[in-house]
């Protein structure tokens, strides 16, 4: 039987919870993997985890989730730690699907949130993926505010195409795969959602709190994945995440950026897929 190709539109799905609308994108069964994408403008599952949802759903249950504030999911106005709310209403998500357990692929500020879940619901991860994971104290190593966290910035404040450059110039390594397809592809993304643009101006007390503290607290059996020429998290915070973690070991891709799941996206997925299946 031919494969089914996944779209995102053929895999889009919504849930309505008691507070909020979210978006995901499913596919496949068996156990569930939820990934969880990163906080730049026009980020949303299907974006940032199209290259990886194809190997994955032949073997689990897999959830692209849009998070509030991003993609098709309602926006929010933050006062405070996007994390936990998001942590939260991730929790709900899975109460209403009937997932008990779930396995956690996180990147940046979805690495943040998978982090926060991992100690606020423990019961409720099973094994815990990290790709550059915002929300730690000063590198050893590089200044900040980092180079790609003032891109960053700067976007939000003029919203034009020539900034969403500087992006991906910044977040990925490879040059080939700077291309004008996906600088217009997130910059289109970006701009289709003003309400979310919106919602995070009216965030002023939006912050995301270092974890280190913390870190102790995460059960859940844990691969942290960083690229080695990251310019949005600077790589000693890897050693951080590993020192305090208990069960923790790390994975680090040369010539790579802040996207490893979409530089490097074969290596990932096999590595993933392998930690995944083996105890």
């Amino acid at each position: 039987m031919e494969e089914k190709l996944l779209t995102e539109e053929n895999t889009s799905n919504y849930a309505n919870l008691s507070q909020i609308k979210l978006h995901y994108n499913l596919a496949g069964d068996g156990e569930a993997v939820i990934m969880l994408h990163g906080g730049g403008p026009g980020a949303s599952g299907w974006s940032n985890f199209r290259t990886n949802i194809g190997p994955f759903s032949s073997k689990y249950k897999t959830i692209l989730l849009d998070l509030p504030q991003f993609g098709k999911s309602d926006p929010v106005i933050f006062d405070g730690d996007p994390t936990e709310y998001n942590a939260r209403v991730i929790k709900e998500l899975l109460d209403t699907l009937g997932i008990q357990k779930a396995h956690f692929i996180g990147n940046s500020y979805g690495g943040a949130t998978s982090l926060r879940f991992a100690i606020d619901y423990p019961e409720r991860i099973s094994k815990l993926i990290v790709m550059g994971p915002a929300g730690y104290g000063p590198s050893y190593f590089v200044p900040r505010p980092l180079e790609g966290i003032k891109a960053l910035n700067d976007w939000w404040v003029n919203q034009t195409r020539e900034q969403m450059a500087k992006i991906v110039d910044l977040f990925v390594f490879r040059e080939e795969l700077k291309t004008q397809e996906l600088i217009d592809m997130r910059q289109k993304a970006a701009l289709s959602h003003p309400e979310h643009i919106e919602a995070r101006a009216k965030s002023v007390n939006r912050y995301i709190p270092d974890l280190t503290p913390e870190l102790s607290e995460v059960k859940a059996k844990t691969l942290i994945i960083w690229g080695r020429d990251d310019r949005f998290s600077p790589l000693d915070f890897s050693l951080n995440l590993l020192w305090r973690i208990p069960d923790a070991q790390v994975h680090i891709f040369p010539e790579c950026g802040h996207w490893v799941q979409y530089e490097k996206s074969e290596e990932f997925n096999r590595l993933i897929l392998d930690f995944l299946g083996n105890d």
